[in-house]
Parts: structure tokens; sequence; C-alpha cells
């Protein structure tokens, strides 16, 4: 089930705008990931937050990010392209790692 208030309410640093985005599911986004692979991988500068990003054909992205215990949660970013959602990364303290862009 997704919930916009379960974003907001996230302490960590996020690569996107929290009030854009949906927090999915543990089940829905790792059933999603299943299917391709992330387009980039985004970590903070001390390295305790990391995020992968996935162009899922459609207008909408999906980041999943990466607590520094190491659990996962799934956020659906809709109406953005993949470029956008990294360059927003990165003025929020993201780099990119690792691109497997065309």
């Amino acid at each position: 089930m997704a919930s916009r208030d379960s974003v907001a309410a996230s302490h960590l640093p996020l690569p996107f705008d929290a009030s854009e985005a949906t927090r999915l599911s543990w089940h829905l986004g790792n059933e999603l990931t299943e299917r391709t692979s992330p387009s980039h991988v985004l970590r903070t500068d001390d390295s305790l937050v990391r995020a992968r990003v996935y162009d899922l054909d459609a207008p909408t992205v999906l980041v999943v990010v990466q607590t520094p215990v190491g659990r996962e949660r799934h956020y659906e970013v809709p109406n953005a392209d993949v470029l956008d959602v990294v360059s927003g990364a990165r003025a929020r303290g993201f780099y990119c790692e690792l691109s497997h862009a065309n």
C-alpha cells in the first residue's frame, strides 16, 4: 500500500523531493525492481545512504533507498524523467556512483 505520509516522515536524506513521491510497499517495489536493472546508483558523500534509480518505461521513476542499516524503501516518483531525478539528487548531496544510462 502506498502512503504519501510515510515519505514526509522519513528522517533519511532522500534523493528526491518527498512531496512529489509515494512510498510503495516493499513487496510491490521489490517485484518492480526484479523486472529491470537500475539505470543509476547514487550515494551520499558519507556513504550512509544509497539509492538505485529505475526507469520503468513509463512517466514514472522508481527509486530504492537503502538505509544505513540496510533496509530498503521503495518510492514512486510520478511524472518524472530519470535524468531529472538524478540531477535533483545531485542538488541534494548525492552523487552518481554508477550509471547504466544510454
